[in-house]
């Protein structure tokens, strides 16, 4: 099961940064799930999923 998590971002800089990705073929959501990903491995011990069940 997966969740949405809403983040601000300043309209101008979001704006620019969905061009930049999109010039190189590239989604912010894609870019946004792989740092989650990167988070949770870096902050959730290898047990902690563990402690969720």
């Amino acid at each position: 099961m997966k969740k949405s998590v809403t983040v601000s971002v300043d309209s101008e800089k979001l704006s620019a940064l969905e061009m930049y990705l999109g010039q190189k073929n590239m989604k912010l959501s894609e870019e946004l799930e792989k740092f989650a990903e990167q988070l949770y491995q870096k902050y959730v011990p290898s047990n902690g999923v563990n402690l969720l069940s």
